[in-house]
């Protein structure tokens, strides 16, 4: 990291600066992810060929680089005023293979499956039970067109506790999967008269 190679897989961040008025408002950690963003979009355009971010820091800036999705790398060589400086990187192409791993064995996660899932929506929806719908789970899912004897979710499933709203399971990815049914034996204990 001492040395700049132009076209190299690697770009630095030198500085994340935001104005005194706008500190401890998350604004530093929007910037920074909506950069990350852009450097991956440039990437899945086939506009660059990257793969990793790099930056140095000192330590007590490495809980904001670790929320952004930085790993830790240790203690830098750098040299530059009487504080140590640490080394941390965002691995591009870890990122991407984790965006196409798979669901289920076969299926490959849709794009943006992820961000979905993390974005806060604006309103938190009200939390309702499967016996708040007169048909049950007939009005929840519906047929999945590809495979026959499965249906998928028709809604977004969101954390039932108050003031979350966590996106759980994004529409149309969960799947309910109609099988024969087993038989199944009670386990009788000894002691008892089965």
């Amino acid at each position: 990291m001492s040395t700049h190679v132009a076209g190299s897989a690697s770009v630095c961040i030198h500085s994340v600066c935001v104005a005194p008025t706008h500190r401890r408002k998350r604004v530093g950690l929007a910037l920074l992810k909506e950069y990350i963003r852009r450097l991956e979009q440039a990437q899945s355009e086939g506009s660059e060929y990257l793969e990793r971010i790099l930056l140095i820091t000192h330590d007590d800036l490495r809980g904001f680089y670790e929320q952004a999705g930085f790993e830790w790398l240790g203690k830098s060589s750098v040299v530059h005023g009487s504080r140590p400086w640490f080394e941390m990187q965002f691995n591009l192409s870890a990122n991407k293979e984790r965006d196409t791993q798979i669901l289920d064995g076969n299926q490959p996660m849709p794009p943006g499956i992820l961000e979905a899932l993390q974005r806060r929506p604006d309103v938190i929806p009200s939390s309702r039970s499967i016996f708040d719908y007169p048909n049950g789970l007939s009005d929840l899912l519906q047929p999945d067109t590809a495979t026959e004897g499965v249906s998928l979710n028709k809604f977004d499933l969101f954390c039932p506790r108050d003031s979350c709203g966590s996106k759980i399971l994004k529409k149309g990815v969960g799947k309910w999967v109609e099988r024969a049914s087993v038989q199944v034996h009670p386990f009788c204990h000894p002691y008892s008269s089965c």
